[in-house]
């Protein structure tokens, strides 16, 4: 079995790339053989991070999906070792040419006649994007009917709730809840240290791992990466992956 983890958002700025670092930390961690693709044509984060050893694959021409550098992605998951995760990064400008890809091409249909597990990982975004990232998972329910998908709730800028009602009373999760595998969250924390905290380990391309052993980093500043670590950690053992 191959596990197939599709990290996908319209909204740019939305933390999936965050997602993305904290999948592949996971797996890590857990010392699984892991493959993190980043195919984000304009802001390539995950890529960024050497610990990672991701793969930097071009995805556009024209503003279209490039069909050769995704049909050698799938041919590569479909063809790499058993127990392989893969976790692909893909940009926010490549969303809707991503869905429509996988869509035409029954991608995912294809993936699981050969014994791949996939998930696709989207975010909701607290604070004023919510309305922008809701869209976008709208969107990934609609052609996507009977994939598994991971909600991540991203409040470090806002609770993920419209109209003082948090996202799991809004209609789009009541009319898709048996849709949804799992909602980690990202916490709203009280004060600004944590945000920034992580914040600088982003900035610094280090992996919760590497900063929390890295002294220049602040004793309180690991203590508080450690912390939401072990919490974000915590979640992805409890949704076993």
């Amino acid at each position: 079995m191959r596990y197939v983890n599709f990290v996908m958002q319209g909204k740019g700025g939305a933390g999936k790339s965050f997602i993305s670092l904290l999948l592949c930390e996971y797996f890590r961690q857990e010392g699984r053989n892991l493959v993190a693709i980043d195919t984000d044509p304009v802001n390539p984060t995950l890529s960024s991070y050497k610990a990672l050893n991701c793969n930097l694959i071009k995805m556009m021409d024209n503003a279209e999906i490039d069909h050769r550098s995704f049909d050698a992605i799938v041919e590569g998951i479909i063809e790499s070792d058993d127990e392989t995760h893969f976790v692909i990064d893909t940009g926010a400008t490549t969303f809707l040419p991503l869905v429509k890809y996988l869509a035409e091409n029954d991608v995912l249909d294809l993936l699981h006649d050969h014994e791949c597990e996939i998930a696709i990982h989207s975010v909701v975004s607290g604070g004023g994007a919510i309305d922008a990232t809701l869209s976008c998972i709208e969107k990934l329910f609609e052609v996507f009917p009977k994939q598994k998908i991971v909600l991540w709730k991203n409040e470090y800028s806002g609770r993920a709730e419209k109209n003082g009602k948090p996202f799991e009373e809004l209609k789009l999760f009541k009319e898709n809840q048996d849709r949804i595998y799992a909602v980690p969250t990202l916490a709203q924390r009280i004060g600004s240290s944590f945000n920034h905290d992580i914040q600088a380990m982003i900035e610094r391309r280090k992996t919760f791992s590497e900063a929390i052993l890295d002294e220049n980093f602040g004793l309180m500043t690991r203590q508080r990466l450690k912390k939401v670590w072990s919490d974000v950690s915590t979640q992805l053992e409890n949704m076993a992956l």
